[in-house]
């Protein structure tokens, strides 16, 4: 099965501590690393109590980008695999980002900490931004790899882009604006291409479909099933093109 690799420009934002709104829907993080091997708060949601039972919250965001240049058939098929750290009480989604430039052309910044096409300050993500993944909620393993499925979205987008750019978030409450009830950190780890461990390098892994692959007509081949009766799998060739 084919893999494409996250660039090595992969990083981590954290946001500033402060109110819930403004942890969550903050334009610019207070720092960035792009040179870590791996972050315990890979995605993480913090609530610190304060005196007088106010509370503060802290969020953290990871970014990569994959070169999906040389992608050109359809892709059947893909999951995201992220190398566990240690810690693995919170949750995670990929979603859609349009951080380092928008091309991979820059470094990923501060700035970058809400890079997110669709991101509505105040509300779930649920039906404003676009999902790469499914939602991982429980069973993330430590020190080792984990495997979680990709969307049609990111499928359509790795044919199509050159470049596939990817938040990784909190799922619980970052990604649908649920303050944490009680005071700690949510936090799932995860590794970033700079690991020395070849084998927890972020990647992922994909299948093309087999036959005919090309859309007709603005139809996209995956929503085609035959071709005057004989299945698109049996399709090498449309009147000889």
């Amino acid at each position: 099965m084919p893999e494409v690799n996250a660039n090595t420009d992969d990083g981590h934002i954290i946001g500033p501590i402060t109110t819930w709104a403004g942890a969550r829907d903050v334009d610019d993080g207070s720092s960035v690393d792009t040179t870590a091997t791996s972050f315990t708060n890979f995605t993480a949601v913090h609530k610190f109590s304060g005196r007088g039972g106010g509370s503060t919250f802290k969020v953290e965001r990871s970014f990569m980008y994959f070169d999906t240049s040389g992608i050109t058939g359809t892709v059947a098929s893909a999951n995201f695999k992220i190398g566990g750290g240690s810690g693995n009480d919170g949750s995670i989604i990929a979603v859609k980002s349009n951080a380092f430039g928008g091309d991979g052309g820059t470094a990923l910044s501060a700035a970058d900490f809400d890079a997110i096409p669709g991101w509505t300050d105040g509300a779930s993500q649920a039906s404003n931004v676009t999902n790469y993944s499914v939602a991982v909620t429980s069973g993330w393993n430590n020190n080792s790899l984990n495997t979680f499925a990709a969307t049609s979205d990111l499928l359509a987008d790795m044919k199509n882009n050159n470049v596939v750019i990817v938040c990784f978030l909190d799922y619980t409450n970052d990604y649908l604006n649920v303050e944490p009830t009680s005071a700690g950190t949510f936090n799932i780890s995860g590794r970033f291409t700079e690991t020395s461990t070849v084998s927890l390098r972020p990647r992922i892994d994909y299948t093309l479909a087999t036959g005919y692959s090309h859309d007709i007509m603005g139809l996209a081949a995956a929503s085609i099933g035959k071709v005057n009766t004989v299945a698109t799998a049996n399709v090498g060739k449309i009147s000889g093109t």
